[in-house]
């Protein structure tokens, strides 16, 4: 299924067009088989990173699907011709995912903190009684050593999960399952971000109007100066400018 999925290029990177629909039924159709799946929700901070880095490019362009997180890739897709209306936001991809899924689907959260993961099992047993969550561990901040990597894989090979949802920040993320990623048995690994947090409700979800306007950013960082100011305009100027001299390379390209 994942085959016929149709996807765009934006800035080199592959970026599929899906619905919350059609991407849960691809991964669930992918998790039933033998081997692993990984799963991006990719906005333009990531895309800015793979444009800038190319050993992260290389790591993003490993997965098997990319969904796309952000408004702004919505756009250019839609400038590529591709019929898509909507985002897929990883927070709410989530929601959808533990909503639909059968009870022989089993769940295991990766990331965040103690607290975070409490409030997170609640919620996704309120969303769907029938959930099977099959481990929620919190890794240690920072990096780890080898020995504890091995646990915590060893943990996750045994738990059998379907979908492994993993949430250490962007960047981070996307490479530890990059890079792990032979070392797993099964199950579709998830980067979701900062999905937790709203999926636990322990942050609001910005209103629907903004985010309709690809203005998420701008609640998040109202919300987080400190912490978000340079890295938002750190990448979202780049990616602003990577994709508007693309775009003219094209133009010129074609005429």
């Amino acid at each position: 299924m994942l085959s016929q999925i149709p996807k765009g290029q934006i800035l080199g990177i592959p970026v599929n067009v899906v619905t919350y629909e059609t991407a849960f039924q691809a991964v669930v159709s992918a998790a039933a088989k033998t081997g692993t799946l990984a799963v991006a929700a990719a906005n333009t901070h990531l895309i800015g990173e793979a444009y800038s880095n190319p050993e992260f490019a290389k790591v993003l362009g490993s997965f098997d699907l990319i969904m796309p997180d952000g408004m702004p890739l919505v756009w250019a897709l839609w400038l590529e011709g591709h019929e898509i209306q909507d985002r897929v936001y990883g927070p709410y991809f989530m929601e959808y995912a533990l909503i639909n899924s059968t009870p022989n689907l089993r769940h295991y959260f990766f990331g965040g903190t103690e607290a975070c993961l409490c409030r997170l099992q609640t919620k996704a047993h309120e969303l769907n009684p029938n959930i099977q969550i099959v481990g929620a561990v919190s890794p240690p901040f920072g990096s780890w050593d080898e020995a504890m990597e091995t646990r915590l894989i060893n943990d996750i090979n045994a738990s059998h999960a379907d979908f492994i949802w993993v949430a250490l920040g962007g960047v981070k993320q996307e490479t530890w399952i990059a890079k792990n990623r032979h070392r797993f048995h099964q199950g579709a690994f998830l980067a979701v971000g900062d999905a937790f947090t709203l999926v636990a409700g322990l942050r609001c979800y910005a209103p629907a109007w903004i985010q309709r306007l690809g203005l998420t950013w701008l609640v998040r960082l109202l919300q987080e100066p400190r912490r978000l100011f340079s890295r938002y305009l750190s990448y979202n100027t780049r990616f602003a400018t990577a994709y508007f001299l693309d775009r003219l390379r094209l133009i010129y390209r074609d005429h």
